[in-house]
């Protein structure tokens, strides 16, 4: 099954880094869906030739339009071909982004056809998952019956090279699968939190329908050697 791999660069990269980016990225034949999340101002010169390949955005305001100062809304977004967002992330959520904010997001995306990527998950390493019910049911809120990802990221994995083990990834996956289904809602779940080289093959055994990588993704060359499968 074609998988989504979706890059989250975060505050990262130049001018330079995303040209090279471009570069490697057209040389490759990807049998996968990939999607690559530059800083705003850098999406411009991400060149894609690779038909596998999208742009994605970190953020989306939750307005149209307005007097939001500093804020991208989904017309400027979607003027650089944008395709998805991520949406709620940790470390806005961690800057107070509130569940009813997230929700506000979800519906503005798919209001202007773009795909959103929620990001759910626990804060403590000893935390129930049951968080995650929560927060998928609040994503939901406002959204319609159209395509919508979340992405499971144990917030404590998250840059710290440790991750969960491969039956609690799944188990993740079936509790976010399970509240959107009784929703009315079919949705594909990622996994990300530290995922390198290192664990990628681990990772893979698990049930996720794709992957959202943080660090690794300004690690060109390792990044390739993910995305080959190697």
């Amino acid at each position: 099954m074609q998988k989504l791999l979706v890059a989250n660069y975060k505050m990262n990269g130049n001018k330079n880094f995303y040209q090279k980016v471009s570069k490697i990225i057209n040389k490759q034949k990807l049998t996968d869906t990939l999607v690559l999340c530059p800083p705003f101002v850098y999406m411009p010169f991400l060149k894609i030739k690779n038909k596998n390949v999208a742009i994605g955005a970190q953020d989306i305001c939750s307005v149209e339009n307005g007097k939001s100062t500093g804020q991208i809304n989904a017309q400027m977004l979607k003027e650089f071909n944008v395709k998805y967002t991520i949406v709620g992330h940790s470390e806005r959520r961690a800057n107070g982004e509130s569940d009813a904010l997230i929700a506000q997001k979800v519906n503005v995306a798919q209001g202007n056809d773009i795909i959103p990527i929620v990001c759910v998950g626990e804060k403590t390493k000893t935390a129930k998952l049951d968080v995650l019910t929560e927060q998928v049911k609040s994503a939901l809120t406002l959204a319609e019956n159209e395509e919508i990802v979340f992405a499971y990221e144990p917030v404590w994995a998250i840059g710290s090279g440790v991750q969960p083990t491969v039956e609690k990834i799944n188990k993740a996956i079936k509790l976010v699968k399970d509240t959107a289904n009784n929703l009315g809602f079919e949705v594909k779940v990622l996994y990300g939190g530290s995922v390198n080289s290192k664990n990628f093959q681990e990772v893979s055994k698990s049930n996720a329908d794709g992957f959202l990588f943080g660090g690794v993704s300004n690690k060109i060359d390792e990044f390739i050697t993910i995305l080959k499968g190697e």
